[in-house]
């Protein structure tokens, strides 16, 4: 059995008051599943502690506009982006790349990915990325509670095909709820899988939420994003025989 088959033993929080049942601690019920450290050898352990804090996310955001200005971008016309789950940065590097004017949040808790991306930023001087390891639901609830985003993506999430990790998914109504708070009017929600199932419950999630609208139509897939980049992941996928499924959501005005 790995850590991830056995049973989740959850840390109890106190009991709220008036004694009802004890709720699960945030630290548990956030916790990110599946790989967090990879092979950091010495470059990537340097590099980590060299370049972390250069690209770090400020610790107190207060709202949108400080943020983008404190950033070197003008609030009226930069996009700000949310990059969810980046692995190892090539999408995201790409991004900053056609986008240059806009400025990008990318979350990632794997680190040695971060090391990737953190090289890449450093060698292309691509300075319209800030990178952060924290769980991407906390950091959308209380770092980012003052922010609103204009793009929100979330690329190949672990699609936890057994049935009994489903609970595990990062895309569930409670993400989408908490983004639905988070984005602009009219802000894009844009969601990629190579696993047919979860692109079905992707699907499902979004068709049944009243804060967003299908880009596409009802229950309509979308095609490839024209700023979008390949990577050895998506390759490898479609070696297996999977395709990758594209979902678009709008947020409802």
């Amino acid at each position: 059995m790995t850590p991830d088959d056995s049973p989740d033993l959850p840390l109890l929080a106190p009991d709220p008051p008036g004694g009802s049942s004890p709720v699960i601690s945030d630290a548990v019920r956030y916790k990110p599943r599946g790989r967090k450290m990879g092979f950091l050898n010495a470059a990537r352990q340097e590099r980590l502690a060299r370049l972390a804090p250069r690209y770090a996310l400020p610790e107190v955001i207060a709202d949108r506009e400080s943020l983008l200005r404190g950033w070197g971008a003008d609030p009226a016309t930069a996009r700000l982006m949310l990059e969810i789950g980046f692995g190892n940065g090539v999408f995201t590097a790409g991004l900053a790349r056609q986008h240059p004017g806009d400025r990008i949040i990318a979350s990632e808790v794997f680190l040695e990915g971060v090391a990737g991306l953190l090289k890449r930023l450093e060698t292309e001087g691509l300075e319209n990325v800030r990178v952060t390891t924290e769980p991407a639901f906390l950091l959308l609830r209380d770092r980012l509670a003052g922010v609103r985003l204009d793009r929100v993506i979330v690329n190949f999430p672990d699609p936890w095909p057994k049935t009994r990790h489903h609970k595990r998914r990062l895309v569930q109504v409670e993400l989408l709820d908490l983004l639905a708070e988070r984005m602009v009017p009219g802000g894009m929600l844009e969601m990629a899988t190579d696993w047919e199932e979860y692109a079905a419950w992707m699907m499902a999630l979004g068709e049944g939420h009243g804060a967003f609208e299908n880009a596409m139509g009802a229950a309509g897939f979308a095609p490839e994003p024209e700023d979008w980049t390949r990577t050895n992941f998506q390759a490898k996928g479609e070696s297996a025989g999977r395709r990758t499924w594209h979902l678009r959501w709008r947020r409802r005005e």
